[in-house]
């Protein structure tokens, strides 16, 4: 089941925050993402959680209801998702969903994710991180025994189903993921 929600978050805190609420009550394993949703008034991010069982499905339905947020609900076999809210909302929850099925978005939860902390190898992660593919910016090379100092934070990517960690280069000669935990705005001043 995919389970795409769009609260309008303006930034990737707020998205998380909404994921961490929606999953609050899940001991299930499942694949978190959020998505950017961009065409309407104010660009912003919506989420999504995909899951082998229905559990979460009545507390998101009530999450929903209660903040005034956009829903999409798709089970396998489904011809169409079950949609819910304002309309803008929907949308941006339906574009999460398709997303979310085509193997796409930026992670915040998924099988291994408990295991992406500390400093390790590149080959460390891929067994036991969940991560399918380790991927240095500019083209740097990246072996097995790569060193990655996670900082305690990842954000990987998924593409077309894959689990892709963007690193860059760092002092000490590691690589450090891409996205930082905490962001400075880029032009805010402006």
């Amino acid at each position: 089941m995919i389970i795409a929600v769009d609260a309008a978050s303006r930034d990737t805190a707020e998205a998380e925050h909404v994921l961490h609420e929606l999953l609050a009550p899940a001991a299930i394993p499942v694949i978190a993402c959020t998505h950017a949703i961009t065409g309407g008034d104010t660009p912003h991010l919506a989420v999504s959680i995909a899951a082998a069982t229905d559990e979460l499905e009545a507390h998101v339905r009530r999450w929903c209801a209660d903040h005034g947020a956009g829903s999409a609900f798709t089970r396998s076999g489904a011809t169409a998702p079950d949609l819910a809210g304002p309309s803008p909302l929907v949308r941006g929850a339906y574009v999460a969903a398709v997303e979310s099925a085509l193997g796409a978005g930026r992670l915040v939860r998924w099988p291994g994710c408990e295991h992406a902390y500390g400093v390790q190898t590149a080959a460390a992660l891929r067994a036991k991180a969940g991560i399918d593919y380790v991927e240095a910016l500019g083209g740097l090379p990246v072996t097995d025994d790569t060193v990655i100092d996670t900082r305690d934070f990842v954000r990987p990517v998924r593409r077309e189903g894959q689990v892709i960690l963007q690193v860059q280069p760092a002092a000490g000669g590691v690589l450090i993921p891409f996205e930082a935990e905490h962001q400075h705005k880029c032009c805010s001043d402006h």
